[in-house]
């Protein structure tokens, strides 16, 4: 369970007719409610693991979310004829934790068990081709590519948002620096990156309302030694249209991470024809480069700004391509 997936159920609910779907709901989370059903079961403990395993090899295509949990990790490992039917979405975590030390004797088994099911999973779900590149690389990854946004966060949102006001910032430059609490996000190298603007004013916009919170504290710490009352930590989740109206505050986002990371930002930014950095060699510039949309590279921070023309071309590709119909059209030709 993750912010992501109650949207995603109430997307299949309505416009994926005529499917049969089944949801297998792991980890609840208050923060994030859904609408109850028939179609979903909610575990309540580690014995649901038992009843999945069972369950798994009845079911036609096995969607997995995700490739996080061990215990899932598992049943997929002890249930190798039911590979052939998983349609792995790619969230970018579970593909670049390759990278991650494996310290303890229960990470490298989990590691060990990850190594000998990617290769047989049949379906690499996502629409970043630059990740299913490296799944072949890295796990010997042999499934079909399905081209798939899969939730709706991903998708372009216009929702008549204003302009932003230049006296709600008194002027200054409104920057967004990363997505979350949490270390991939290279907070502190983005700091030193923004202390070039800093002279011009600039305030900082940081969300840090779910990851580490004690990693958090740290980020706040610095950013309130850097930028003083100009820092502003986001520590409690938003709903998506208090969100949103952040969003259409920022000038600029600053992403420092070195992986596939926080697209559904990334990519209602560039909706809202916002200029954002990234780091060019993390594999959604290829992407954007393949789609013609503008961003630029992190170490141009202090140079480079989205001139209006651009800025137009971004939203509009944006909003044709990440488009709900699109989206539909995905969901419904894989389930």
């Amino acid at each position: 369970m993750d912010k992501f997936i109650p949207a995603f159920i109430e997307f299949v609910r309505e416009e994926v007719n005529g499917s049969d779907n089944h949801f297998h709901l792991i980890e609840k989370s208050h923060a994030y409610p859904y609408q109850t059903g028939s179609d979903i079961e909610q575990q309540n403990s580690k014995f649901g693991f038992l009843k999945l395993y069972f369950k798994m090899r009845h079911y036609d295509k096995i969607i997995l979310h995700g490739l996080f949990n061990k215990y899932v990790v598992f049943i997929l490992a002890l249930n190798p004829k039911v590979l052939s039917r998983c349609y792995w979405v790619m969230w970018g975590g579970d593909l670049y934790s390759y990278h991650q030390e494996k310290t303890t004797l229960k990470e490298r088994l989990v590691e060990r068990c990850r190594r000998k099911i990617i290769p047989d999973i049949g379906y690499l779900v996502t629409y970043i081709p630059g990740d299913v590149e490296l799944a072949r690389r890295w796990y010997a990854a042999k499934g079909d590519y399905v081209e798939s946004f899969v939730y709706p966060s991903n998708l372009y949102k216009s929702l008549g948002l204003p302009e932003k006001k230049q006296e709600s910032g008194k002027g200054k430059i409104t920057v967004l620096v990363g997505n979350s609490a949490n270390q991939s996000n290279e907070h502190f190298d983005a700091f030193e990156r923004l202390r070039i603007l800093s002279e011009g004013g600039i305030r900082v916009i940081c969300p840090l309302s779910y990851g580490n919170k004690r990693y958090a504290k740290k980020v706040i710490a610095q950013g309130k030694k850097l930028f003083g009352d100009d820092f502003i930590a986001l520590t409690e989740f938003l709903p998506l249209e208090k969100y949103l109206e952040v969003l259409a505050e920022v000038d600029i986002a600053c992403f420092a991470f070195r992986r596939q990371q926080a697209m559904g930002n990334i990519i209602t930014l560039l909706g809202l024809g916002k200029t954002v950095f990234i780091r060019r060699e993390i594999t959604p510039w290829s992407m954007f480069e393949e789609l013609g949309v503008k961003v630029f590279d992190l170490d141009d921070i202090g140079s480079v700004r989205l001139d209006d023309e651009t800025a137009e071309h971004n939203r509009e590709t944006i909003s044709s391509y990440f488009s709900k119909e699109r989206l539909k059209h995905q969901l419904k030709d894989f389930l």
